[in-house]
């Protein structure tokens, strides 16, 4: 009995080491239950990528608090400037969560084309757009980064390549520069007359003729961005941006709409309404410009305070939450809209440009006075309040509060980029108006970027401080290449 034993053993033994001869054993390396290239359809990563770039827009709080729309409660170390690897989450979040999963939905299209290819040509042009937005994102927060899709061949595209773990960073202006080549040839190849992604596109639900205007109202805020750095780029990329067609309403709107039930309702509902957090009131920076001015704004954007009226905390220290004023239902909802681009932000920047004399047909009160009436009426004011609003002393174009036309522009635009914290945070680094409150007691200076996340400085230490020297420092306090005030 004991030599069968031994027998079988033995044989048993020799076709294990026979099968593992055979075998490449970097295959034990691969998770067969793992996703696989090419096995789910591109649609699905175009919808996640695109539902997770609008939540790190929309709910990022940090940025609602560096633009000083809220004030918080029992921590205040993020209002009083002690800021401790504040770039982690958002460069995260569209490095792993936006762009790889854009760049599958690429490759996936590119690998297995449908019938249709200029079905499948609008896909790829919409997914390119989509990039060119999360990039001129990142790099209006951080300035320089590492960059991958580029046009010009000079630029090292080496952020999403799954070999290289220690990317280099490029310029910052240079990837501007490459992002408006990207827009324009992605616009050129939109075919208004096929379809695109359908249902999958949770922004026009796959309108091509939206996203051709979305695209060139992305241009012109892009072209915006450089007006004190590059006055004569701006005033070409602008115009042309204008002539090609922007946002004409607050119907042509970036926006996706999330749903009454989890998991896919607004993150702000999540984490303020479903979490029971009360870390933030209103801010007495927002609060009291609202009030100086009547404004018809005020309950739409914030909840009555404990004795019944409307108050903000102090920017900058703790604050009793019950006593203050929170954020509104209209911002809290289940189903509020994440904003990506909007017609009253677009009408802002047409003011602007018609401020500083480029052609783009109207003037800057014209232009002025739509973006006012399209926020109220967008947060659920009435075409009435926006008139009478208008003819207030301080908000009139004529005589608003601000020196110069583009300080009055520039704090109207504020108060309309409510709940739209990055944008408002982007613009006030712009141009330095209207007025912030100072913390009483900062613990560090007002930061205009965000610092590379600690990880960068561990695993890719070469790079990042090539990176840091270009930039004059990886500081919270170091300017991006278009902030020259």
């Amino acid at each position: 009995m004991k030599k069968v034993i031994k027998s079988l053993y033995a044989a048993v033994l020799l076709l294990v080491v026979a099968t593992s001869c055979s075998e490449d054993l970097t295959s034990l390396n691969t998770n067969p239950k793992a996703y696989q290239s090419g096995s789910v359809p591109a649609e699905p990563f175009f919808s996640n990528a695109t539902r997770n770039l609008t939540d790190a827009v929309v709910y990022g709080f940090t940025f609602k608090l560096m633009a000083q729309q809220f004030a918080e409660t029992t921590y205040f170390s993020t209002t009083a400037y002690n800021l401790v690897d504040v770039g982690s989450g958002f460069w995260v979040s569209m490095f792993r969560d936006v762009l790889l999963d854009y760049k599958e939905a690429k490759k996936i299209i590119t690998n297995s084309p449908s019938l249709y290819p200029a079905v499948d040509q609008n896909k790829m042009a919409i997914i390119e757009i989509l990039e060119v937005y999360a990039y001129a994102n990142m790099v209006n927060i951080y300035g320089n980064i590492p960059y991958s899709g580029a046009a010009s061949s000079s630029l090292k595209s080496e952020a999403l390549n799954s070999d290289n773990l220690t990317p280099a960073y490029d310029d910052a202006a240079a990837i501007y520069d490459d992002l408006f080549t990207r827009l324009d040839k992605a616009v050129s190849l939109l075919n208004t007359g096929a379809d695109s992604f359908g249902t999958a596109d949770l922004i026009y639900g796959g309108k091509v003729a939206s996203w051709i205007k979305f695209a060139n109202s992305l241009k012109l805020r892009m072209a915006m961005t450089l007006a004190d750095v590059n006055p004569s780029k701006s005033k070409t990329l602008a115009e042309a941006a204008v002539t090609a067609g922007v946002f004409t309403s607050s119907s042509d709107n970036a926006k996706l709409t999330y749903l009454g039930t989890t998991p896919n309702t607004n993150p702000i509902w999540v984490g303020l309404i479903q979490s029971s957090r009360e870390d933030y009131v209103a801010s007495n920076t927002m609060m009291d410009m609202l009030k100086a001015s009547n404004d018809p704004r005020i309950p739409l954007y914030y909840t009555k305070d404990n004795a019944g009226g409307y108050s903000g905390g102090i920017y900058g220290r703790s604050n009793a939450y019950i006593t203050y004023s929170k954020a509104g239902a209209a911002m809290t909802a289940t189903t509020t809209p994440g904003i990506l681009l909007s017609y009253d932000e677009i009408a802002f920047y047409e003011a602007e440009a018609a401020a500083r004399g480029y052609s783009v047909g109207g003037t800057a009160e014209s232009f002025y006075n739509a973006g006012v009436t399209a926020s109220i009426l967008y947060w659920g004011g009435t075409a009435d309040a926006a008139a009478t609003y208008l003819k207030e002393p301080t908000v009139a174009y004529a005589t608003a509060i601000g020196s110069t036309p583009l300080q009055k522009i520039a704090r109207q635009k504020y108060i309309a980029l409510f709940n739209r914290g990055l944008e408002a945070w982007t613009e006030y680094r712009r141009f330095d108006f209207p007025t912030f409150n100072a913390p009483p007691i900062p613990q560090g200076d007002f930061p205009v970027r965000f610092t590379y996340p600690n990880a960068e400085q561990n695993a890719n230490i070469a790079n990042y401080t090539t990176a840091a020297s270009a930039i004059g420092g990886d500081k919270l306090t170091t300017k991006v290449f278009w902030d020259t005030k």
